[in-house]
């Protein structure tokens, strides 16, 4: 808004100039309507403007006067300027003088040039400044492996290929990701295609799928659509390998893309090519993950990605040499990392890698983990060709700790003994010794035990039977016996079980989680307030829309989430959802949620759009129900620090 008033203000005072031959600085600030000092300075860059473009000079003499000097072919190229032009770029800011050059030159077709004259006509600069403006020009399009030709006789054009291309135009006319901006930037580039016809088809192909993309998201594909009928005569896109052809047809983002571009050719009577489907498709992808990965994606996954299966057991089998632990038998830990990797390596092969806020703890903490899971890094690359970078590998490191964490968890022991303190202890000797997952033991009296209770022991051991029931109490008379150590070992076995059952959920559900969208101990005072911060953690991570908040104030006015036992369970509707996620909350004090108190808070944002969706949410309220079933699973969950700790407990 600053520069268009400074470049109105700026074209007023030429016209005066044009128009009169004499004036004054107070007059020309009175018809205008600044002051004269601002005049003064304004006055000063038009001429600079005017000098630096051949276009004359602005002279003046005290109480005589200001008027402009030009000859009589400046001045009808300045009224040129002046007619072509809602605002005079004088003396304006590099980032502007080169957003009008590459403008230009991003809509010249392949074969077509411009010359340093004709640009510094277009412009009213001067040819060394738009020598100067190229070269910086060329110094943003690096990125995009493009270059500025100058051919010889014939002037300058862009050298590129068509994906970089496509992509590099999208950044441009999104640069200022605002609306008003990138809709008059779309005017210029695409001014030969009904655009609000390609914008209609999208929507309706939205809707149908019921997807709701964000503001920025759908922009991008309304450009790159535009983009492919643009281009559609003129170059393709380009995706190499049909093996990654055929991998690609799998997903629901090519289903996607390909109904869009049905549903323009419809309105259009116009032909795509199908590289141009896989174009927009891996955008979709790199975008937003529309869409969820179905229960049966490890059955796809063998189908259609043997290489990563093969990938995912050599870098189980590498880092387990270097840790010195055998994971060849972890389903859990192997099946993960194949849900985690395949939208990683999507990511990474067409430009967006995921950032991990973690990273420096996940460094310090794991350390060992993370150096052992640096070893894959170079047979990633072998295999895929691609970099994994540290944020990436600091996601599978969490993975791999949880699962050394369920291969060397802990036990916390109670003893009850009414014994000698020299028989107490020969009993915890030879348990230490025969039960490695034990962390320590702890020897009370039956009287002490039944008078204060323990609530920190995994597991309670008495040597004869007492007037209590606790579901972690063992009866072993003979504990000191061969047979006494077997039968413990089997009934620990058997609790172990159970005790996993209850606290983790499986490969299916792991997906839905986030260490970012965990709150532990948040400074809240409402569930209004509450519900905010967790829908805007997912919203500003791209896993729902701006209306995700909306929808779940909805349905908390509608009915009540709370349900029972300081729990609830929140969430948004099904159209505001890119890809599923669960936010959890865990607070240090509770807060009224209708007539409840609530310290728990799991929001979900989920789909149930085809029985794939439905079977995993289904999944995950049966592991959710064993999770919150058990009185101590809610103990434990409440006492935990940090968001890491929290992830944890629900992945292992």
């Amino acid at each position: 808004m600053k520069n268009i008033k400074k470049n109105y203000y700026n074209k007023e005072i030429l016209q005066v100039l044009l128009n009169e031959e004499l004036s004054s600085i107070k007059e020309i600030a009175h018809i205008i309507g600044l002051s004269e000092k601002s005049v003064r300075n304004k006055i000063y860059d038009i001429n600079t403007f005017l000098k630096a473009n051949d276009l004359g000079e602005i002279q003046k003499k005290p109480r005589v006067g200001i008027w402009l000097v030009s000859t009589e072919n400046q001045k009808q190229k300045i009224e040129n300027f002046l007619m072509r032009s809602n605002s005079v770029a004088i003396k304006d800011d590099e980032k502007e003088r080169k957003r009008e050059v590459l403008k230009l030159l991003f809509k010249l077709y392949p074969w077509e040039t411009v010359t340093t004259q004709k640009l510094a006509e277009e412009l009213y600069l001067s040819a060394p400044t738009i020598l100067k403006i190229l070269k910086d020009c060329e110094n943003d399009l690096k990125s995009y492996s493009i270059r500025i030709v100058n051919e010889r006789n014939r002037g300058y054009r862009l050298e590129y290929r068509e994906n970089e291309y496509r992509r590099a135009l999208k950044e441009f006319i999104m640069e200022d990701r605002d609306i008003v901006q990138i809709k008059k930037n779309m005017d210029f580039f695409f001014y030969n295609i009904d655009t609000n016809l390609i914008q209609k088809s999208i929507i309706k192909v939205e809707n149908e799928w019921n997807y709701q993309f964000t503001d920025e998201s759908f922009y991008e594909i309304f450009i790159y659509c535009c983009i492919a009928y643009q281009r559609k005569d003129i170059q393709r896109p380009i995706v190499k390998g049909k093996d990654k052809t055929e991998l690609l047809q799998k997903y629901n983002e090519y289903r996607f893309a390909q109904a869009i571009f049905e549903q323009i050719q419809k309105q259009f009577h116009v032909l795509f090519t199908y590289e141009d489907i896989q174009f927009l498709s891996i955008q979709i992808m790199c975008t937003y993950f529309i869409g969820i990965y179905s229960d049966e994606i490890l059955e796809q996954v063998k189908l259609y990605e043997n290489k990563l299966i093969e990938f995912v057991d050599k870098s189980l089998e590498v880092v387990g040499n270097i840790l010195d632990v055998d994971f060849s038998q972890d389903q859990k830990l192997k099946e993960s990392l194949i849900l985690h990797l395949r939208p990683t390596i999507f990511r990474l092969r067409y430009g967006n890698p995921q950032k991990n806020s973690l990273i420096h703890f996940i460094k310090n903490e794991y350390k060992n983990v993370f150096r052992a899971m640096l070893s894959i890094s170079i047979m990633f690359e072998e295999y895929y060709g691609l970099q994994l970078t540290e944020d990436e590998v600091g996601y599978l490191v969490l993975y791999v700790q949880s699962a050394l964490e369920r291969q060397k968890r802990m036990i916390h022991f109670l003893l009850i003994a009414d014994l000698s303190r020299g028989y107490a202890q020969l009993l915890a000797g030879r348990m230490r010794k025969m039960i490695p997952e034990m962390s320590d033991i702890e020897v009370m009296s039956a009287h002490d035990f039944q008078l204060y209770g323990n609530s920190h022991a995994d597991i309670i051991i008495s040597t004869k039977e007492l007037p209590v029931i606790d579901s972690r109490l063992l009866v072993i008379p003979n504990l000191l016996s061969e047979s006494g150590i077997v039968y413990l070992r089997s009934k620990l076995d058997a609790m172990l079980i159970d005790f996993k059952k209850n606290i983790s959920f499986s490969s299916t559900c792991i997906p839905l989680f986030d260490p970012e969208l965990i709150f532990v101990h948040p400074s809240v005072k409402e569930k209004e307030e509450l519900l905010k911060l967790m829908a805007q953690g997912m919203e500003g991570k791209g896993y729902v829309t701006n209306r995700f908040f909306e929808s779940v104030m909805e349905r908390e006015k509608a009915t009540t989430t709370s349900i029972g036992n300081g729990i609830s369970l929140p969430h948004g509707a099904q159209s505001t959802v890119l890809e599923p996620k669960v936010s959890i909350a865990i607070l240090d004090t509770p807060i009224a949620w209708d007539d409840d108190q609530v310290d728990v808070v799991f929001l979900l944002g989920v789909k149930m759009m085809n029985s794939d969706e439905a079977a995993r949410v289904q999944t995950f309220y049966k592991e959710y129900i064993s999770l919150i079933e058990e009185e101590d699973n809610i103990k434990k969950l409440k006492n935990l620090k940090t968001n890491l700790e929290v992830y944890k407990f629900l992945i292992q």
